[in-house]
């Protein structure tokens, strides 16, 4: 018997409530826009006939194991070893099997989120993702393990991070794994001095709190994409880079004021904890947090 996703859970782009645990990790909470993380950690088995409602990519960063896949009365099996990812395209029934414990990342994409990147990118509207069972792509594992460490340290801190990673999937996708690949068109300007300024002045006014990729991209009416781009262009900076950079700044003339603990000004900068603040502070200067203050 097939099953389909409900209404619900395509919303969310969760993957469909048919394995035997549930995802010992999701994005759910987070507030991420386009796309949803579940790192799922499953005994041997397999699940019945499904069909996806949008697009996912399985990334698999520790396990090795036997798999087997069932598609359209086609039958295909591959060793899945450390480092593989597969590509899952939506609207296509098919059941998975596999012969051993395994830990995997599962990248859900919002189900318009590849079509709407193609008319932009490629001015296609019928684009789709080609299926691949188990290939080697080093961005793709990349991404998914810095998504999956991201969720796991800064959790809701995590969407500007987690968007402006998730648009360059989408790019890497549409440019190598989709039907209208080598297509993807990249000549992007820079920010005008202007339009530089108004997202610089919006960054500084809301450090602390969680921006979005839309929410600054809408202020200057570009695309996430092009915005992205755009930014970098003009200050060699993602726009996730710069507010980190200006937290910190912020939070080094909060210490020197000797008003606040650490833990407080951490928050005040809108970094999810003191140890989050500990971790970018010394990486873009040197030294701690609590050296800083007391110097």
């Amino acid at each position: 018997m097939s099953v389909q996703e409900s209404p619900e859970l395509s919303e969310v782009n969760r993957f469909p409530e048919i394995l035997e645990r549930p995802p010992v990790l999701t994005s759910y909470d987070a507030g991420w826009s386009g796309i949803n993380l579940e790192l799922q950690e499953q005994p041997p088995g397999e699940t019945p006939e499904f069909c996806l409602n949008h697009d996912v990519v399985v990334v698999n960063p520790v396990s090795r194991f036997q798999v087997e896949q069932v598609s359209e009365g086609t039958r295909q099996k591959a060793l899945f070893f450390p480092g593989v990812v597969a590509i899952c395209p939506k609207h296509q029934s098919k059941r998975f099997l596999w012969d051993r414990q395994i830990q995997v990342l599962s990248l859900n994409l919002k189900p318009d989120l590849l079509v709407t990147n193609a008319i932009e990118l490629l001015e296609k509207d019928d684009v789709e993702l080609v299926p691949h069972l188990c290939l080697e792509d080093g961005l793709i594992l990349h991404i998914g393990m810095a998504l999956q460490a991201q969720l796991q340290s800064q959790g809701r801190r995590s969407r500007l991070y987690a968007e402006t990673i998730t648009n360059a999937l989408i790019v890497h996708l549409l440019q190598h794994y989709s039907t209208h690949k080598n297509q993807v068109k990249h000549s992007v300007s820079s920010l005008p001095r202007h339009k530089l300024k108004l997202v610089i002045d919006y960054i500084d006014d809301n450090l602390g709190r969680e921006l979005s990729l839309p929410e600054l991209a809408a202020i200057v009416q570009l695309s996430q994409y092009h915005f992205c781009h755009a930014f970098k262009q003009a200050i060699e900076l993602s726009p996730h880079q710069y507010l980190i950079q200006q937290r910190v700044e912020r939070a080094k003339q909060l210490l020197k004021q000797k008003e606040m603990t650490i833990g407080e000004v951490a928050i005040a900068c809108g970094f999810a904890h003191q140890s989050h603040l500990n971790r970018h502070f010394k990486r873009l200067t040197g030294i701690t947090p609590k050296i800083w203050q007391n110097s």
